[in-house]
């Protein structure tokens, strides 16, 4: 028994032809404000860890 071509939904993970990416606009909707939320999240921990190490230059700078 073969199993037709198929992809996954990006989403929820349901079966869904090959062709699409989403199996329904609800799920296009969810995942890219997922996605938002996640690039916001690792834009604000590399802006917090590139501050740390800037102060971390400054006080070495100048500790003479």
């Amino acid at each position: 028994m073969e199993i037709p071509k198929h992809r996954h939904c990006l989403n929820c993970g349901i079966s869904i032809p090959p062709d699409q990416v989403f199996c329904s606009e609800k799920c296009r909707l969810e995942y890219m404000q997922r996605r938002k939320r996640m690039l916001r999240t690792q834009y604000m921990f590399l802006a917090i860890a590139g501050l740390i190490i800037l102060y971390y230059i400054i006080t070495i700078a100048f500790k003479v």
